[in-house]
């Protein structure tokens, strides 16, 4: 059976990768999550978390390391890497895993699975203890993913959007 995944490259991002990260970011997060969102509350968030300006002034940060995982030389997703973030139940030395998103077309080929394992990697090199994560508690797709990749729910947190606060499960995996 031919493999659907394609030839995968993960690689960081440099500043020259603004324009891309906010493109892929816009889509990403568009496609994830456009049938529950209000039309105003997703315009206002999509424009000041993944304009040029956010996404230039996030690369100049230490503190953050960005991923784009490339399907056959073309952007499917990226990841973002948060240093110093805490949450109520991680542990003391983890960095938070702020954002994982692929196109939708790559959605249950494994591509996730690939640019999961090599930021767990990347936590690891750095000699982090765990890794941890917000999710969702209403995207059982996500919670699903990262419990087959042995993240444990640790506890949750609000998260403000638009007009309402959803609750995020907090997620971790010790490294």
């Amino acid at each position: 059976m031919p493999d659907d995944r394609g030839n995968i490259v993960i690689q960081t991002a440099t500043a020259d990768d603004a324009p891309l990260l906010a493109a892929v970011g816009v889509v990403t997060f568009y496609e994830a999550y456009f049938e529950q969102d209000e039309p105003a509350d997703m315009a206002t968030y999509l424009s000041e978390t993944f304009s040029e300006d956010a996404m230039s002034a996030e690369l100049a940060d230490d503190g953050v390391t960005y991923f784009i995982c490339l399907r056959d030389g073309k952007a499917v997703g990226y990841a973002k890497l948060l240093r110093g973030s805490t949450a109520q139940g991680v542990a003391k030395n983890s960095v938070e895993l702020k954002r994982i998103y692929l196109v939708e077309r790559v959605w249950g080929l494994g591509v996730g699975d690939i640019l999961l394992e090599h930021c767990i990697a990347a936590a690891r090199q750095e000699w982090y203890d765990a890794i941890w994560l917000g999710v969702w508690e209403e995207n059982s797709r996500a919670r699903k993913f990262y419990a087959r990749h042995g993240f444990v729910e640790v506890g949750t947190v609000e998260f403000p959007y638009g007009d309402i606060v959803g609750i995020n499960r907090v997620v971790e995996k010790k490294l």
